[in-house]
């Protein structure tokens, strides 16, 4: 049987990911709109967190990330650290490709951007450290949720209030994105906008995806079986770090 999970709890951390360099406070009205929440649910949610001294208010209405939180990211940097070359291999493959290049953790909103190396052009994706994307919509989310268990998926699903039937209609695509280690978005989130991306694996896990992005009249077929092949390498040796 399966183990059933507090949901609740589940909430108030889907409630701290809304947290990112781009903002760095949160509100009832915020937490309410993203998690479609009620007002006083999430007020609730927020004061609860405010006494376990994960948020501190900042001024009244407005959360902050708290000292325990604190302890617990600086705990989760040490014990879970990027690789040491990623910015460097990033930096790398942004020049071999000439597209912008990106690096995602897991979060269960969504891919969390935690490095980037952006192209130099005229028109140009922005996106920036620090970003949530969409996990169904998105390959690097896709990825993730391809490296989960069929019960983890259905765990994740239920958590974040994904239809059953739009989750079964996925799962044929996230076995074959599993076995061929490597996923494709052509506009399937925002419609200009492309994306091949690969796994960084230690073991089984999933604990990074790698992906170039940009422009989606750039990403033709041919542009995009070289990226495949040059971010397959690229996983390869960031995955020999984190092993390391």
């Amino acid at each position: 049987m399966a183990t059933s999970l507090n949901l609740s709890v589940l909430k108030a951390f889907d409630a701290l990911d809304l947290l990112d360099e781009t903002r760095p406070e949160l509100t009832v009205a915020l937490v309410a709109r993203e998690l479609r929440l009620t007002n006083a649910t999430a007020h609730r949610f927020l004061t609860t967190l405010e006494i376990a001294g994960v948020l501190s208010v900042v001024r009244r209405g407005v959360y902050a990330p708290g000292p325990r939180l604190s302890r617990l990211g600086r705990m989760a940097e040490e014990l879970a650290p990027l690789p040491p070359g990623l910015q460097s291999v990033l930096d790398r493959l942004q020049q071999e490709l000439g597209e912008s290049v990106m690096a995602c953790r897991y979060t269960p909103r969504g891919p969390l951007c935690v490095a980037v190396s952006l192209a130099q052009r005229p028109i140009s994706v922005q996106i920036r450290t620090g970003t949530t994307l969409p996990m169904t919509r998105t390959a690097q989310g896709r990825l993730f949720l391809a490296g989960l268990s069929p019960r983890d998926r259905a765990q994740w699903a239920l958590a974040q209030g994904e239809a059953a039937a739009a989750m079964k209609e996925l799962e044929p695509e996230l076995e074959r994105l599993r076995a061929e280690g490597c996923a494709v978005n052509r506009g399937d989130n925002e419609p200009d906008i492309a994306a091949v991306s690969v796994p960084i694996r230690a073991g089984e896990r999933t604990v990074l995806t790698l992906s170039a992005f940009g422009t989606l009249s750039r990403f033709e077929a041919g542009f995009v079986e070289r990226a495949k092949g040059v971010l397959k390498a690229a996983a390869a040796e960031l995955s020999a770090e984190v092993a390391a």
